[in-house]
């Protein structure tokens, strides 16, 4: 035997166990479990009812569900460092509202008020982190009470939804489409991509991570762990006021009550793809996919005539069984 056909021989065994690795590697993946479970209730459905594969559907789908993914890709951020945020329903409602109002009564472009609410979002999630950091107040309390605070004053503001306005670049950049395929859907990826690489390729997503496993230790090694958690809050309020200015695209209207109740969704999503309630550990793509399951869930429930009182009950009952699954692999992953 040749030199050369040694080194092949000696080489050709390597490839299963690198086919194998990365095969391991994905079954082990903190994703593989929401996504199979996805999957899997995915298929059931299709197979049920095949309109559900249908292009307009899954072009549907994917419109409906952006709003609640850009918000839960902050809203990881914030989980993983071991907080939460309550009012971003009612950040999502006040600032789609304000931006209409102000439109309105002050005859401004709808970009500019885009940017005034945004900084007005900014503010609102400096004072939840503030108040929860430096006030040393649990979270929990700070933003249910901003969620009560933020709704009384979009009532006060405006009982009535508000409608009629118009400029044609703001709603082609937030609500048109590129080719056949709606624009929020390009917002969507745009934010998961950019929010998983910046979690797990950058510094500041290193401090969100050590912030979330164990305060302490990283406040010692230098991390300014009050700082880090503020930056989160500010980025789960922006993107609820962003959020709130597609919808409003989207629908041509603003309500005072609009995205109430939305922050047990945003939540449920980031829990549902894996982020540990507890901090420290967190995945994008995880909630990307919690937000799918979420949505694909609702759209079935519709195509199978189920009822729709019992909708809320049933996602519920989904939540459970993708937490219980997603934990049981976890405790396999460390086990093994």
């Amino acid at each position: 035997m040749t030199d050369t056909q040694l080194s092949s021989s000696a080489r050709a065994p390597r490839a299963p166990t690198s086919l194998g690795s990365a095969l391991g590697g994905i079954l082990r993946a903190r994703e593989f479990g929401i996504f199979a479970f996805l999957l899997v209730m995915s298929l059931a459905i299709g197979s049920a009812r095949p309109t559900f594969f249908a292009t307009a559907n899954l072009l549907a789908m994917g419109r409906q569900m952006a709003e609640l993914t850009i918000m839960g890709v902050a809203m990881t951020f914030l989980i993983t460092a071991q907080e939460l945020d309550l009012s971003v329903g009612s950040i999502y409602g006040l600032c789609s509202l304000t931006m209409a109002f102000v439109a309105q009564r002050f005859d401004l472009n709808l970009w500019l008020c885009l940017g005034l609410v945004l900084v007005m979002a900014a503010a609102l999630g400096t004072v939840n982190g503030l108040i929860t950091t430096r006030g040393k107040i649990p979270a929990f309390i700070v933003t249910l009470g901003m969620l009560y605070i933020l709704r009384g004053i979009a009532l006060i503001e405006s009982p009535w939804p508000i409608s009629g306005l118009e400029n044609p670049s703001f709603f082609a950049a937030l609500d048109g489409k590129i080719g056949s395929i709606p624009v929020q859907i390009f917002w969507m990826l745009g934010f998961v991509v950019a929010g998983s690489l910046a979690l797990r390729r950058t510094t500041f997503g290193y401090h969100v991570r050590a912030t979330g496993s164990n305060p302490a230790a990283a406040q010692l090694s230098g991390i300014q762990v009050q700082r880090v958690k503020v930056i989160a809050f500010v980025m789960t309020a922006v993107t609820a006021g962003f959020a709130g200015a597609m919808s409003f695209a989207h629908l041509g209207s603003a309500s005072p009550l609009a995205g109430t109740g939305y922050e047990l969704n945003v939540i449920a999503a980031v829990v549902i793809g894996g982020t540990a309630l507890f901090g420290g550990q967190g995945t994008v793509i995880g909630t990307f996919l919690g937000a799918a399951l979420l949505t694909i869930m609702r759209n079935g429930l519709v195509q199978l005539g189920g009822e729709g009182r019992l909708q809320d009950a049933f996602l519920g009952g989904i939540i459970i069984i993708a937490v219980l699954i997603h934990t049981h692999l976890s405790l396999r992953r460390v086990t093994k």
